[in-house]
């Protein structure tokens, strides 16, 4: 027999890492934190029952299982290569670009059955990311060098059955989100000499909530649907501006003079609507899942400052409303192994190279992946990997003085493990 003290002391140990690491991820939206669901392209999420991340995909959810924890991590690894120029005066010519970029995004979640229609969990998760790191010397390193956004939810989650086949759940959750934002500044600016490096950082905390209905008409066949509110974050923090030239003129107040500066933004996270299936035949499950991103509120990216053009920098981004949809399929070779795949189309919300930015270079995506699950007594062990056909980016982006003309061909890998225990 397995010792159940060590397994705990274990999961417990995941949990914290979870806490003090989770601003590693990738990414805007995020669905890493099962590995589970990863395996099959994140299909069915919420409604197949197989972990405990229906606290984060539709707390409805939670009534397939009782008791029990999971803890886990993804490695997000993506490559890109660019090839361009900047024009409108050549502002900083350089080297061509290339991002890589290697980051953990673990996740924890735990449960427990209140009574028989009741369930209680926690989830700690990362449900929005970005981290794009240049090479210093790139051709469009005004635009940018490094773009950091990590956001953290703290989650906890109830679920009611109504009925034998109706589930409700909901949960709240305290959001924290930091982000750090750096670029190159042009060598001229008004006819003034500039140059120099601009380092924009905050952070805030926020709250918001997920609700999720499941109808259950026998115990082969689910179907779920969930809704994740908005979180709109005021992110205080500060401008750091250093190696500038910009001179201090009596009487003029000038944009990018060395310093630091009291500095804040506001970006809303969107809601979102997931709609999942699940049925089983033999052994045989099939999933599929459809959700659609008001990708919409993310209009523009205003940053505030004193020390900024007219106190203010705005980026036009104009994001669009967005699908991802995708079928799955999981194989019950036995009480031990069960296999599973997934493909999933992943619309980007970018449509158009001009609002293309080099901080967000995104463009439509396929999933394709494979994940094994090994069970032994209650203990079980996930493993998944997912490769992503992203679809070459044109960006022809206007910003700091310059545009960026370039092409963007990128890749990314995911792999992850996560341990389940149920008590």
């Amino acid at each position: 027999m397995l010792n159940k003290s060590l397994i705990k002391k274990t999961f417990f140990g995941f949990a914290f890492l979870s806490l003090s690491t989770q601003a590693f991820s990738a990414g805007f939206q995020l669905s890493e934190y099962s590995i589970t669901n990863l395996g099959r392209a994140f299909n069915g999420a919420g409604v197949v029952g197989d972990d405990f991340s229906a606290i984060a995909f539709n707390p409805a959810g939670m009534s397939l299982r009782q008791n029990g924890m999971q803890a886990g991590m993804t490695l997000v690894m993506i490559k890109a290569d660019v090839a361009g120029e900047t024009i409108n005066g050549g502002i900083h010519q350089g080297e061509e670009g290339d991002i890589s970029l290697r980051s953990w995004i673990p996740h924890f979640f735990a449960q427990g059955q209140i009574n028989d229609k009741m369930n209680f969990g926690l989830g700690v998760y990362a449900p929005y990311g970005l981290s794009t790191i240049y090479n210093e010397n790139w051709f469009g390193r005004t635009h940018a060098l490094k773009s950091y956004i990590g956001v953290m939810d703290v989650a906890p989650a109830l679920s009611y059955k109504v009925t034998e086949q109706f589930t409700v759940g909901g949960s709240v959750f305290a959001e924290r989100a930091d982000a750090k934002l750096t670029n190159d500044l042009p060598q001229t600016a008004s006819g003034l000499p500039l140059g120099g490096y601009n380092k924009v950082e905050g952070d805030d905390w926020s709250y918001g909530y997920t609700l999720g209905f499941m109808y259950k008409p026998n115990e082969d066949t689910r179907f779920g649907v969930s809704y994740r509110s908005k979180v709109s974050h005021h992110l205080k923090g500060k401008q750091t501006v250093s190696g500038s030239n910009m001179p201090n003129i009596p009487g003029m107040n000038l944009p990018f003079q060395n310093g630091s500066y009291v500095g804040r933004a506001k970006i809303t996270l969107p809601e979102y609507v997931l709609l999942s299936a699940y049925h089983r035949i033999d052994k045989i499950g099939l999933s599929a899942s459809a959700k659609w991103t008001r990708w919409s509120r993310f209009d523009t990216l205003d940053i505030y400052s004193p020390n900024m053009q007219d106190g203010v920098s705005s980026t036009p981004e104009k994001w669009e409303n967005v699908w991802m949809l995708g079928v799955g399929l999981d194989y019950y070779h036995n009480d031990n192994w069960t296999f599973r795949t997934g493909i999933a189309f992943d619309e980007s919300p970018v449509k158009d190279a001009q609002y293309r930015t080099a901080r967000i270079p995104d463009n439509n995506r396929w999933w394709t992946s494979v994940g094994v699950s090994y069970t032994y007594e209650n203990l079980q062990i996930d493993l998944a990997y997912s490769h992503m056909f992203v679809k070459s980016s044109k960006t022809y982006n206007y910003a700091s003085g310059s545009t960026l003309d370039a092409k963007y061909n990128m890749q990314a890998n995911l792999v992850g493990m996560q341990v389940q225990y149920v008590f």
